[in-house]
């Protein structure tokens, strides 16, 4: 403890504290002199104030060094400390404070504040938004808080341009994605990315009309959308029956899905797992493992 709080203990020493040392060891760092050494430039030396703010940030952000450089008077290397506080902490009055501060120059800002839990709802919308949020780093991190207002999920599930592929990868990817938009990203026709389709197919809440939608060939192209289909533990018995049914030899991954299916229909796994019927040794494996863990052959 006295050696965290001395002024001489070397500071890659007080950098060692930091990481090593048990709690009360490291929160006394709070209390050296030397927290911030200026470096030979005239900036202060932030790396060691960072790394507290990753397990302190209610201390950090009422610490008076923090306040002065980070709220009062600025400084561009305390934007890396402010944006571990800003992701962590519980005030969401600091929160709003410090991407006010360092958000429109710092993208990295914006998106650590997306992912607090506690950033108010009106800055979710802003980060949320491609008019007001350029980018979409930030915006998939949005999709990601599971605080984000479900208007806010809609809103980046219609956002279709070809560089926000991923943006709607999250989500589709969303448990808590409204059904309205599971249907427009999970439709061929309105979805042309596979991709976005794949991760609708995956989602344990997709309505079972849109898992139908996207494992059936004569509605979804990709072999690996209803791949993902066969995978997901809500599809539909009759879409795993079509699905185990697909009997061309580039659809053999779609029927191994449905044989490592728990919920696979009975007659579905006789069928894959009878050397007769089924060519492709990894499904016939698949399909007699299955039967054998329910207690058949």
């Amino acid at each position: 403890m006295a050696e965290a709080r001395d002024p001489n203990t070397p500071f890659q020493r007080l950098k060692e504290l930091a990481v090593r040392a048990e709690v009360d060891v490291q929160r006394a760092l709070l209390d050296n002199p030397n927290l911030l050494p200026p470096l030979e430039d005239g900036s202060l030396d932030t790396h060691l104030l960072r790394a507290l703010a990753k397990e302190f940030p209610e201390e950090v952000a009422s610490h008076p060094t923090f306040v002065l450089h980070a709220i009062i008077e600025p400084t561009y290397e305390m934007g890396w400390v402010a944006g571990e506080v800003a992701q962590r902490t519980h005030d969401a009055e600091l929160i709003e404070q410090l991407v006010q501060v360092f958000g429109p120059s710092n993208p990295w800002m914006r998106e650590v504040v997306a992912k607090n839990h506690r950033t108010p709802e009106g800055i979710l919308r802003i980060l949320g938004n491609k008019k007001t949020e350029s980018d979409s780093s930030v915006r998939m991190e949005v999709v990601k808080n599971k605080t984000t207002p479900l208007d806010v999920l809609r809103i980046l599930g219609n956002q279709c341009t070809e560089d926000d592929w991923y943006v709607r990868v999250a989500v589709a990817s969303n448990p808590r994605t409204p059904e309205d938009v599971f249907r427009i990203l999970g439709n061929e026709a309105t979805e042309s990315m596979g991709f976005v389709r794949q991760a609708v197919a995956m989602n344990p809440n997709t309505p079972l009309d849109v898992l139908r939608l996207l494992g059936n060939e004569t509605t979804e192209s990709k072999g690996y959308v209803r791949e993902a289909v066969a995978m997901n533990p809500t599809t539909p018995l009759d879409t795993l029956r079509l699905l185990g049914n697909e009997a061309t030899e580039s659809s053999w991954n779609v029927r191994l899905a449905v044989a490592e299916n728990p919920h696979a229909p009975l007659d579905v796994l006789r069928t894959l797992g009878n050397e007769a019927t089924e060519s492709m040794g990894s499904v016939l494996r698949a399909a007699k493992k299955a039967l054998a863990a329910r207690g058949l052959s």
